[in-house]
Order: C-alpha cells, then structure tokens, then sequence
C-alpha cells in the first residue's frame, strides 16, 4: 500500500495554516483537473456521436431520460450534457419536454462520480496514472491515448482527494471548524445555501460531492450537514446551464430554467421530510457501510435524483406549461395543420395544400428580414428574440412540408405532378436559407450592440436602403410563387442586376471611409451584414426562375 504510506509520511503532514491551505487547493485543482480532463476525453473518443444520439434518441420522457443518464455516465458532467442540450434546442433539433427528459437524467447520470469516489479508490491513484501516461506516450494510435488521458483524469480524482483528505484531518481539529459544524447542523437550511454557494463557485457539484464525501469521512461532519450541502449543491450545479444560456434563444434560456427549478422543487421536497432523509441513510450506513463512509454521502446522492426524477416524470407536461408561463415563448400562428394527410390520395388537391403553407412560410420569412431592419435600427432584445423564435417555425414549415412533399410523390407517378413538386421543394429551401440569412444578420447586429460599436449614420442608411430593396424582391416572390407569374418573376431578375450594383457600390463607400480614416475597422461586420442581405435577394431570384422556367436547377 505505497500511496497510504507515502500520504503518511512527514512530506504529506501539514501543519502551518499555510500548508494546509496549500494542500487543501492543491487537491481541489488536481481533482477539478483530473475531472476536466476525464471528461474531454470521453466526449473525444465519444466524438460527435453524442450529440447525434442524444438528438435521436429522446422522442419518449423515458428515453429522454435514460439518454440522459447514459451521456451523463459516459462523460462525467451534467453540466456538460446540459449545455450540448441547450446547444440543440437554439439549433431547433429538441423540443422543451425532450430537453426536461434528458436534464432529469442527467442528474442521475453525474451520481456515478460521487458512487466512484465511495469505493475508496485511492490507493489505486498512481497506478491508474501511470497506466494512462503509457498509453499516451508509448501506444501510437489516438483513440488509445485519449482513452489514457481518460484514465490519467480518473487517477488524478482520488489523488486530488487524498491532498484534500491531509488537509481535512488538521481543518476537523481546530476550533472554528467544530463550531461551523454545530452552526450548520442547528440549521439545515444554512447547509443548502453553502452547498449552493460552494458549487456556483466551483462550477462542479462532483468536486464539491467529492470534498464533502472527504469531510464526511474524517467522522467529524454530522450527517445533516452533509445531506444539507449535498441539496444545495445540486442547486448551485444549474448555474453552468444558466450561463450557457445566455445569448441563446428564449427555448434554450427554458431549459436552463426547467434544470433549476428541478432541483430546487427536489431540495424543497427532501427538506419538508428531511428527518426522514437522514434517518433512513443513516439507517443504510448503520446496517451495511462502514461509519462515515464516503458511500453514505453517493447513496444520498443518488437517492435525491433518484426519487425527484420518479416524482416529476408524471408531470413533464406540467413543468413545461409552468416554464412557459414564466418565461413565455410568442408563438406564431402557422397554417401547417392545412397539411391534411388524407388529401395524399388526391395529389392536385394536396399540393394547393402545400403551396398555401409555402405561401404562408414566405411570409414569415419576410416578417423575418423586416424584424432583422428594426433591430438594426433599434436595440431591443424583443427584435432578436423574436427574429429567433421566426426562425424555428421556418424550420418546421421546411421539415413538415418537405415530407408531405415527398409523400405526394410517392403515391403518384404523374410527371406534371413531380415537376410542381421539384418547384415545391426548392422553394421551401429558399425561403429556409432567408430564414438564415435573417438570423446571421440579427447575431452580426447584437455583437455590435454588445461591443458597443457605434455606426456612422451613411452607413446605417445605406443599409435601411438596402433593407427595402431586397424586402421588395421577396413581396415580389411570395406574389410571383402565389399566382406563379413570370412578369413579377421577371422583375425580380430585372431588379437583382440593381441590387448586385448597390452592393458593390456599399461595399467601395466603406472601403473609401476605412481609407480615410472616417471608419473603423471595427465596422468590419458591415462587409458581412451587405453580402448576407444580398444572399436573400439570390434566394428570391432562385424563386423567380423556377417560376419562368421549370426545368431550372437551383445550385444556390
């Protein structure tokens, strides 16, 4: 037992307040470290598989949930599933319920953590250390070393906890520590908010589970205060998913709020029956742990997600009516449920039922750039998110009617038909990508605002000139589609030759006033704002020559 001896030693005793200091954040920042580092490389060997499986596999609550659980498992972190969920809501690729499932199981995934560290795996530390450190250094194939920087980060937890535990065995004899823990005992809710405070810190409920399960072992941190800080800490972890939410759109920013309120309604729930609690894991360590052990603290853990995610699985419904209430989502009306499946027997009839969502759609996307024009004009986080949430019904007019599309294809072999249809599908896809366009120029806008770029006025109306021209171009192609006529499509092309002229024309004036010093390069997003405009005039052209000539291929 090499470790237990060398952790005995007189180089590992501390006895000035400094040294325990040191050894107490030495610990912290190898364990933190060696989680950090297990964890990226997991998602390194996992690659981009997870998102895709977790993107796949959450059409149920229970799956969501069990998928939840299994990423969580496999790369150490709720936080960081959390975030990779946030990340497929603002793509549109989860819905709020399907992100709730998977927050549910993801509290119960990050448990295998503080189960691991209850097995009292120290002694193995540095040959698990030393094992990973051959197969980074001397195994040249990659997928192996990422499997030993995994095992590197494994070894470094219960040797950042073995540095801590040196320093917990003088912090548990002096006497501001015992008097900590009376204050704490005599008011649980005083545990809960450490708990909290400690983890919005660290930004890690496993380090602050880990140091807790370090304390508890030491015999001197009552098992109240243990489960008290063990609450709070599932509190202060959703912080990560709160911060990751910040700048996404308002279903992501629902999700970081659904995890917080999980874990606060779980904390409040386990705190009404909290004598309860605790008697019953006190019960479990009595009969089948050792005293203190640091098993009795993942137990608890464990036991906490556990219960809430059975407890509110039967109200996922419920949470996300309550999360919309509180951060509601404005909803657009669509006209999708005009997409009637038993008009897939009658294709002529079924296709004047896409063209009425296609025409529908289109003026979404209008509604899009002309939304992308106020918030040029004016800083309101109601004009970005509302440009956002425009978005992600775009999306849905694109998937919907793309498969009931390809469905009206299926069930006839008409070549008539197939050609409406091709002109369909390639319509849909460009007033998807002004949708785009549209969310790229509101994002360049907000990065000005946030960076406090202030625009020269010539500029700003250059662009609201421009705004108008191109807001022309998609009038004329919503009408041009709707009563599919080749003069207003004509006119679209007419008017592309003007808009690739002012282009070039917008584009010289700025380069002129960088010459001459009356510009910032700072403005440089005026290059990027013109060219994304631009490609929605080219997507309303695309439109057009489908219109005048069917057999037209669509490469942009």
């Amino acid at each position: 037992m090499f470790l237990v001896s060398f952790f005995d030693s007189k180089v590992f005793n501390p006895n000035t307040n400094i040294e325990i200091i040191f050894f107490v954040l030495g610990g912290l920042g190898v364990f933190l470290f060696g989680l950090d580092l297990m964890s990226d490389s997991l998602k390194n060997i996992a690659g981009n598989r997870l998102k895709s499986f977790i993107e796949k596999a959450t059409n149920t609550p229970l799956r969501a949930i069990l998928t939840g659980m299994i990423i969580t498992a496999i790369i150490q972190s709720s936080s960081g599933t959390t975030v990779i969920v946030i990340s497929l809501i603002t793509a549109g690729l989860m819905t709020l319920p399907q992100a709730i499932g998977v927050i549910m199981g993801a509290n119960i995934g990050t448990t295998v953590t503080a189960f691991l560290v209850g097995l009292k795996m120290e002694q193995l530390a540095l040959p698990i250390i030393g094992l990973g450190a051959i197969m980074i250094f001397f195994i040249n194939r990659k997928k192996i070393g990422m499997i030993g920087y995994a095992l590197v980060g494994f070894g470094m937890l219960f040797l950042g906890l073995d540095l801590m535990g040196a320093g917990f065995k003088v912090i548990i004899t002096k006497n501001w520590f015992v008097s900590m823990m009376r204050s704490l005992e005599s008011n649980v809710v005083l545990s809960v908010f450490t708990g909290t405070a400690l983890t919005a810190i660290v930004q890690s409920s496993s380090a602050v589970i880990g140091v807790l399960q370090g304390l508890y072992e030491t015999g001197e941190v009552p098992i109240k205060v243990g489960l008290g800080i063990m609450l709070g800490s599932n509190i202060g972890t959703t912080v990560t998913a709160l911060i990751a939410s910040i700048g996404g759109n308002r279903q992501s920013k629902q999700a970081a709020l659904s995890h917080l309120f999980f874990n606060i309604f779980g904390t409040i729930v386990f705190l009404i029956f909290f004598n309860l609690y605790a008697g019953i894991i006190s019960n479990i360590e009595a009969n089948y742990l050792e005293p203190s052990s640091k098993m009795t603290i993942a137990i608890a853990h464990i036991g906490f997600n556990v219960v809430t995610t059975i407890i509110l699985f039967f109200f996922i419904n419920q949470i996300v009516w309550l999360i919309n209430k509180i951060l509601p989502i404005k909803q657009v009306p669509t006209s999708l449920a005009k997409l009637n499946f038993d008009l897939l027997e009658s294709p002529v009839l079924a296709l004047k039922a896409a063209k009425e969502c296609i025409i529908e759609m289109g003026s979404i996307s209008k509604q899009m750039v002309e939304t992308a024009k106020l918030y040029l004009n004016e800083n309101s986080e109601e004009h970005f998110e509302r440009c956002l949430s425009l978005e992600n019904v775009i999306d849905d007019y694109d998937h919907q009617i793309h498969d009931y599309l390809v469905q009206i294809v299926t069930n006839s072999l008409s070549q008539e038909i197939g050609m409406t249809q091709a002109i369909y599908i390639d319509t849909i896809r460009d007033f998807e990508r002004i949708g785009d366009h549209c969310v790229n120029l509101v994002e360049f806008f907000k990065s000005r605002y946030d960076t406090n770029v202030n625009s020269v006025d010539v500029l700003i109306n250059n662009l609201n000139y421009f705004f108008d021209q191109v807001l022309i171009q998609i009038s004329n192609s919503i009408e041009g589609f709707k009563k599919m006529d080749k003069k207003i499509a004509r006119e679209i092309l007419d008017n592309e030759r003007e808009i690739d002229t002012l282009e070039r024309k917008y584009r010289n004036i700025q380069l002129s006033m960088i010459g001459d010093g009356t510009l910032s390069l700072d403005d440089i997003h005026y290059v990027d704002i013109l060219s994304n405009l631009e490609r929605i005039a080219d997507h309303c052209v695309n439109i057009a020559q489908n219109i005048i000539d069917p057999h037209y291929i669509n490469r942009t």
